[in-house]
């Protein structure tokens, strides 16, 4: 099996800054298809009370999504899920349980923060998070300023129990994520648990990941590869325990 799962990307049309309309999401679906992608896990945006949709809305156009998908591609699945904004006040929303999606209905939940948080901040909240009993994914780590060239704060989160995702543009420059050298030390290091595309439109955040998986199979074998871009994510999927090697 030599599928990809995206467990991160902004394909739901019309919840968020990534697809605006169901035509943009399904150009995006072609993109992810021919990249060898088979499984998604849509991550809307969560944004606690500057959401533009309800928790019913969101369903009822992610299920208009996944009708779409299954008429055109019958081997491709897709789950729900949301990338939570981790902000004062969050803590009582993933409580509640009914207003934030977890990941394809696991205990795991992705998570992302202001990219300027202080490292105080960032290590207290996701204690906070970690504290509700759900399985914190960071989203895009080599995003944040207080993370990047301290292993030592790495450590000190993954101590906590979390896990850690890179977007696959980051391995090739991508948009917003100049520090491809940081990004390869930490997958070399064993600490990053997924790759996914964080993609949002056809045009210029796109789903792509042959950069990525070349340099991984080359640099670090099959076996990195495929847990890196398959194996982890199914054990997401199916709500099984991933173990986290410090």
């Amino acid at each position: 099996m030599s599928y990809i799962i995206d467990m991160h990307c902004h394909i739901v049309p019309g919840v968020d800054d990534g697809s605006q309309d169901i035509e943009e999401s399904m150009a995006l679906i072609e993109m992810e298809y021919d990249e060898g992608v088979r499984k998604i896990i849509c991550t809307p945006h969560y944004m606690r009370n500057k959401n533009v949709y309800s928790s019913k809305e969101l369903d009822k156009k992610f299920q208009l999504l996944r009708d779409k998908v299954a008429e055109k591609h019958s081997d491709m699945m897709l789950y729900l899920g949301n990338e939570v904004l981790i902000e004062n006040g969050i803590v009582d929303d993933i409580r509640k349980g009914d207003m934030i999606h977890s990941m394809a209905a696991s205990k795991y939940m992705l998570f992302e923060f202001n990219i300027k948080i202080p490292y105080h901040e960032l290590y207290d909240m996701t204690k906070m998070i970690v504290e509700t009993r759900v399985w914190p994914i960071l989203a895009h780590v080599e995003r944040y300023h207080c993370l990047v060239g301290h292993p030592d704060r790495i450590e000190e989160l993954k101590q906590l129990g979390i896990y850690l995702q890179i977007n696959a543009s980051s391995l090739e420059g991508g948009m917003f994520d100049e520090n491809t050298r940081w990004c390869k030390k930490m997958i070399s290091s064993g600490v990053i648990e997924f790759i996914s595309s964080d993609c949002h439109d056809p045009e210029r955040r796109t789903p792509s990941y042959k950069t990525a998986a070349s340099w991984i199979k080359k640099k670090l074998g099959e076996e990195m590869h495929d847990n890196l871009f398959r194996e982890n994510a199914e054990k997401v999927i199916r709500g099984e325990y991933i173990q986290i090697d410090i």
